[in-house]
């Protein structure tokens, strides 16, 4: 227990009493009645406090958003019969942000009170809450007593879907350009065939069914759909690559977004979603198909960061090339850098022998502001050509991907979900796999 301002105020006024009796003997009886009573109210609190029993009960979802401000709510019950002042502070982890805390209010005995505060995580994973802390005092308020009240929780923190909700709600041929995806006019609809139609304008020669023309005399065409059943691989680089942090969001809470829409949007064309990390995490899923799919991915990269080892291109393509026998789509979500010459591009090519490889490479908006720039001083212009010959090997890179039969698309962290699926539908159009 802990002296309040209000006991140390009435010991200095004791204090100051006791110039009287010193000044005036027949005080002296008077002012020992005084002290008596002071000492007297300070084992009375401090006898009230120690029988003090607060528990406490903190409510809050089980899973919260990455970077989105989630309520809890903590109540504290008073199992005593003394009316408290209690001044709460939630054990939350240290690195989320917070407000409304520590907070202050009234408890009556054998009552309940619940205070709210908003908590933002910055990072995803498993979040593990301390106990909560408490300072009471009784009406007396000469003494301050420290609680700590079990109540241990863990919450899940997600990549913030928000957006992607938003993307699955407008999945449809109609609303895929104002989304950013762009179904791109190939031609034939993939290679099962489905059925036999009149001919319409813009349909090929091609799928024009000759026999059941002749028949009927007149054009009937050949309708196909797209070849379901079919293994789509997540390669998600963790390495330091992505650590880089684009205005809210790091590269790699740009790429396990636009990996879960995709693969959503996977599952509902009939295909088997996979996916397997490396750069310092080692986690692969199988690939499987169904409802459940889907929140098995999720639950399985939520908490994955990035993180300070540099990326084996050669040991992942070798690991998927032992786990991935059948012929697949494998989705590389990387940041490619000059320093990863050949060794990278080379691995990629033996990949890209037996499966069908699309690679995104994240490019950082801060090398797009930085060539923008005016040119002002020599510091200036000396940063400009390093950019630009940065670009020219980075370019040159890509070319050499597309030369080994890889599909490369060079985007921006907020463009991502939008060209990995404008590409995976250009693919199963193009019946590649």
């Amino acid at each position: 227990m802990t002296p309040t301002r209000r006991f140390i105020i009435l010991l200095t006024v004791v204090a100051l009493a006791s110039i009287a009796p010193a000044l005036i003997a027949a005080l002296w009886p008077i002012w020992q009645i005084l002290l008596g009573v002071v000492i007297a109210l300070v084992l009375w609190d401090a006898f009230r406090l120690s029988r003090v029993t607060l528990t406490a009960e903190r409510k809050a979802p089980s899973v919260i958003a990455h970077r989105h401000k989630t309520q809890i709510d903590v109540t504290v019950t008073n199992l005593s019969n003394a009316s408290l002042m209690v001044e709460a502070h939630d054990g939350h982890p240290a690195h989320c942000v917070v407000d409304n805390q520590p907070v202050s209010f009234p408890l009556e005995p054998t009552h309940s009170s619940t205070f709210k505060y908003r908590l933002q995580s910055n990072q995803r994973g498993l979040l593990r809450f301390d106990s909560v802390h408490c300072r009471v005092r009784t009406e007396l308020g000469l003494l301050r007593r420290k609680c700590t009240l079990n109540s241990g929780n863990e919450i899940k923190v997600f990549p913030n879907f928000q957006a992607n909700r938003l993307f699955g709600l407008l999945l449809n041929r109609n609303s895929l350009t104002a989304m950013g995806i762009v179904r791109r006019q190939l031609q034939g609809e993939g290679s099962d065939f489905r059925q036999l139609r009149e001919f319409r304008d813009g349909d090929s020669l091609r799928q024009i069914d000759w026999k059941a023309t002749s028949r009927i005399r007149k054009l009937i065409s050949r309708e196909f759909q797209q070849e379901r059943d079919q293994q789509i691989i997540f390669l998600l680089d963790c390495s330091m690559r992505m650590r880089h942090q684009s205005d809210e969001a790091s590269h790699m809470d740009s790429a396990l977004n636009a990996l879960v829409l995709l693969a959503n949007v996977a599952l509902r064309q009939g295909d088997a979603t996979g996916l397997m990390t490396f750069g310092g995490i080692e986690r692969w899923i199988a690939p499987a198909k169904g409802p459940k799919a889907a929140n098995r991915l999720v639950n399985s990269i939520y908490d994955i960061e990035a993180t300070h080892e540099m990326p084996d291109y050669d040991a992942a393509v070798e690991n998927i090339q032992n786990q991935v026998k059948r012929r697949a789509l494998i989705i590389l979500v990387t940041n490619l850098r000059n320093e990863d010459g050949k060794n990278a591009i080379n691995a990629l090519q033996r990949l890209s022998k037996k499966h069908v490889v699309l690679i995104a490479d994240l490019r950082e908006e801060d090398l797009d502001r930085a060539e923008e720039e005016s040119i002002e001083t020599v510091n200036d212009a000396v940063q400009w050509f390093s950019v630009a010959g940065y670009k020219v090997e980075r370019k040159q890179q890509h070319r050499l991907a597309r030369a080994g039969g890889a599909t490369l698309v060079d985007v921006l962290p907020e463009q991502l979900s939008a060209s990995l699926i404008t590409e995976y539908l250009a693919i199963k159009k193009q019946g590649r796999l």
